[in-house]
């Protein structure tokens, strides 16, 4: 079993959401995230994906882009909400429109062939530079997310087992700063933490990758990783 995560994938129900418009690499995305997803992972699989999903204003229409998830290989779909994902307006309306081994993340854990998942969104710290002090009420709701999320996963046994974090927003500024999700992150027993959000090249550049303080992290965003899952355990 492999797991795999990809974030912002970013499919769309309307043309005025066309994300050909954003450059070569979203062109006809949809189709490549698919066509890679399909040569990458294999039927036993767990996948996560990291939030900004769909386009769609409501779950009705949401649910199109999720079915479209579920049918590509992989036993599992784990997911977090995004700050695009206008349509997510609680976990457990979600998971009760959720097709059969999708599951939904927020502030929550849950333990899937032995191992232990946790997410939620995230969002900007306080000492991000594109912070502002009208996220700091977010910011704070979003901490506590993120701690009941750990906490829970510790009840699973993820102590023992290690812990898988799945992230919308990166735990690090968009200059590549540590933030205090990343310093509560560090207090647990994570093995895995994998977030998107970030679509710039120079945000690509200065964000932590591969092990920081003992912690392998993963940015998945499609366009960063070519709409092809990042492979993050075997």
């Amino acid at each position: 079993m492999n797991l795999w995560a990809i974030s912002d994938l970013h499919f769309s129900n309307r043309a005025d959401r066309n994300m050909n418009a954003y450059g070569e690499i979203w062109v006809d995305h949809e189709e490549k995230i698919k066509a890679r997803w399909k040569e990458a992972v294999r039927p036993a699989d767990i996948v996560m994906i990291g939030g900004d999903l769909s386009w769609a204003t409501s779950l009705e229409k949401a649910v199109v882009h999720l079915r479209q998830f579920n049918e590509l290989p992989g036993r599992y779909k784990l997911l977090v909400k995004g700050n695009h994902d206008h349509w997510w307006k609680g976990r457990e309306k979600l998971q009760a429109a959720l097709p059969k081994g999708m599951w939904a993340l927020q502030g929550t854990a849950m333990e899937l062939e032995g191992q232990v998942f946790s997410g939620t969104r995230g969002w900007l710290a306080p000492n991000d530079p594109c912070s502002d002090p009208l996220d700091q009420k977010t910011f704070e709701k979003e901490m506590g997310l993120l701690k009941a999320a750990l906490d829970q996963s510790m009840e699973l046994g993820g102590e023992q087992k290690g812990i898988h974090l799945l992230l919308h927003f990166p735990p690090f500024t968009t200059h590549g700063q540590k933030t205090p999700f990343w310093e509560l992150i560090c207090r647990y027993p994570v093995k895995t933490c994998s977030y998107g959000h970030f679509h710039m090249r120079q945000e690509w550049e200065l964000i932590p990758k591969g092990m920081v303080d003992g912690v392998h992290c993963y940015l998945t965003a499609s366009d960063y990783i070519e709409h092809r899952p990042q492979l993050v355990a075997q």
